[in-house]
C-alpha cells in the first residue's frame, strides 16, 4: 500500500494550533482548586446536602411534639323549619378554639428527639463522606490527566524524531546511498508515531473531559490544569510514607463513614426504644372556648354571643389495653432494623480495613516501580544515544535502531504511568488520613 506523502511541518503545525484552538487555556487549575471546586458544585454533594435538610427537617418535627398545639373553627350553617307554623331560613355562625398539651406518652417525644438528632449528625457525616469520594474521584481524574498530558509530550516528541529521520531517509533515498527498505522502514516508523500520538491526544481530550465533569464546567469552557506541583522524578524526593499501623488509626478517626454508620447504629437503637412505647399510657391535657349567634329572627346577636359563650378544661387519659400485637411488630420490627444498622457499620470498617491496606501496599509498591522505572528510563536513554551514534557510523542496523526508538518511547510511558501511580496512591492516603477535608 502506497504511503501519503509527509510534510512535518504541516503535520505539527495542525498538531499545535488544533490543540490550542480547542484547548486554549482559559484557567488553569490547581488540585486543590479542583477538590473546592467539586465539594461546592458536584451533584452528588447537592443531593448529599438535601438529605442533610431533610434530617434537619424530621428533628424540628420531633421537638414540635413538645409544644402545645391550637387551632380556630369556623362554622356556618344555613337551615329552616318548614313544618312551623312560619317557616323561615335560619343562619346560625359557631365560633370556637380549641388546644391540647401532651403531659406524658412513656417518653417517646424525648426519645424521638434524641433519635433525630442522631440521624441529622449521621447524615452530616455522610455529607462530608461524599465529599471525601467525590475528592478522590477528582484526585483519580487530575492525575491521570497530567499522566495523560505528559505521554502526549513523550510521543509529540517521538513524532518529531521520527519525522526528522523520514526527511534523512527520504534525502538519502533521492540521493540513492540508501535502499528502498530503509526508507519504508523510517515510513512506517513515521506513521506508527503519529498514530502513537493521536491516541495519546484522544486518551488525553476523554480525561479532561472526565475531570470537567466532575467539575461540572460547560463543555464549552476550556480550562488548563497545574503541574507546579508535581515536577519531580523521583519518589526519594517525597515525605516517607508513615508505617501502616499509625496510618490506618489516622484513617478510621478521620473517616466519615465510620461515625455515619456508629450514629446510624444509635439512632436504630433508640427506635427500638420508641416502638416500646406504642402501648404506653398518655395523659393529654385539653381546652376548648366555643360562642355562636343565630339569625334572623333576633338581632340580639351580642347577647347571644355572650349567653353562648362556654369554656372547658378536660385531662384525657388513653390506656391500651389490647392492641392485637402491634406493639410487638413494632419492636421486632425496630429490632432488625438496629441489627442490620450493626452489620452495615461492621461490614463498613471491614471493607475501610481491606481498601486502606490494598492503597497502603499500593502506594509501597509504585514508589518501587518509580524507582525502577526512572533506573531503566536513564538507561534506556543512554542506550538510545548510542544507538544514535552506531547508526550515524553504521555500525548498526536501521531495524535495530528503531528497536531502542521504541523501547525508549516504552520506558517513556513506563515511568509515567509509575510516576503517577505513586503520586496517586500517596495523595489518595493523605485524603483518607483526613488532609484534604
Amino acid at each position: 500500500m502506497k504511503m501519503p506523502k509527509y510534510n512535518l511541518s504541516r503535520f505539527l503545525q495542525a498538531v499545535l494550533f488544533g490543540g490550542l484552538f480547542v484547548f486554549a487555556p482559559a484557567k488553569e487549575w490547581t488540585l486543590a482548586e479542583c477538590l473546592e471546586r467539586a465539594k461546592s458544585s458536584g451533584l452528588t454533594m447537592q443531593a448529599a446536602k438535601l438529605s442533610e435538610e431533610r434530617a434537619s427537617v424530621s428533628l424540628q418535627q420531633a421537638k414540635n411534639g413538645r409544644y402545645p398545639t391550637l387551632s380556630a373553627s369556623v362554622n356556618q350553617s344555613l337551615y329552616d323549619s318548614p313544618f312551623r307554623d312560619v317557616p323561615q331560613d335560619h343562619y346560625r355562625l359557631s365560633l370556637g378554639l380549641s388546644g391540647s398539651l401532651k403531659l406524658w406518652d412513656g417518653g417517646s417525644t424525648g426519645l424521638s428527639i434524641e433519635a433525630r438528632s442522631l440521624d441529622l449528625a449521621s447524615a452530616k457525616y455522610k455529607t462530608v463522606l461524599s465529599e471525601l469520594q467525590v475528592q478522590e474521584a477528582v484526585m483519580n481524574a487530575y492525575l491521570s490527566l497530567l499522566a495523560a498530558m505528559e505521554n502526549t509530550v513523550s510521543f509529540q516528541k517521538s513524532l518529531t524524531l521520527s519525522g526528522e529521520l523520514y526527511q534523512d531517509k527520504k534525502n538519502l533515498l533521492d540521493a540513492g546511498m540508501i535502499t528502498q527498505s530503509d526508507f519504508a522502514l523510517a515510513e512506517s516508523d513515521l506513521a506508527l508515531s503519529q498514530v502513537n500520538l493521536i491516541t495519546a491526544e484522544q486518551s488525553e481530550n476523554n480525561r479532561r473531559t472526565t475531570l470537567r465533569q466532575l467539575l461540572e464546567l460547560s463543555r464549552l469552557d476550556s480550562f488548563s490544569v497545574s503541574t507546579a506541583e508535581f515536577q519531580m522524578n523521583s519518589p526519594d524526593s517525597l515525605e516517607a510514607l508513615p508505617d501502616y499501623e499509625t496510618a490506618i488509626v489516622e484513617i478510621r478517626k478521620n473517616n466519615p463513614g465510620l461515625a455515619a454508620d456508629s450514629l446510624s447504629l444509635l439512632s436504630a437503637q433508640k427506635s427500638v426504644k420508641i416502638a416500646g412505647k406504642t402501648n404506653s399510657i398518655n395523659v393529654t391535657l385539653g381546652a376548648n372556648a366555643s360562642s355562636g349567634f343565630t339569625a334572623w329572627e333576633s338581632d340580639a346577636y351580642g347577647h347571644q354571643m355572650k349567653d353562648g359563650y362556654n369554656h372547658s378544661l378536660s385531662l384525657g387519659i388513653n390506656i391500651p389495653i389490647i392492641d392485637g400485637g402491634t406493639t410487638a411488630a413494632n419492636i421486632l420490627s425496630a429490632q432488625v432494623a438496629a441489627a442490620q444498622a450493626d452489620i452495615a457499620r461492621l461490614e463498613t470498617e471491614k471493607n475501610l480495613d481491606n481498601q486502606m491496606e490494598t492503597l497502603y501496599l499500593n502506594a509501597l509498591s509504585a514508589d518501587a516501580q518509580w524507582k525502577a522505572a526512572l533506573i531503566q528510563l536513564k538507561a534506556q536513554q543512554e542506550v538510545f544515544r548510542v544507538s544514535e551514534e552506531q547508526q550515524r557510523a553504521g555500525s548498526i542496523s536501521y531495524t535495530d535502531f528503531l528497536e531502542q526508538k521504541n523501547k525508549l518511547d516504552n520506558a517513556n510511558t513506563t515511568f509515567t504511568q509509575a510516576k503517577y501511580s505513586s503520586l496517586l496512591a500517596r495523595r489518595l492516603l493523605d485524603l483518607y488520613r483526613g488532609k484534604y477535608l
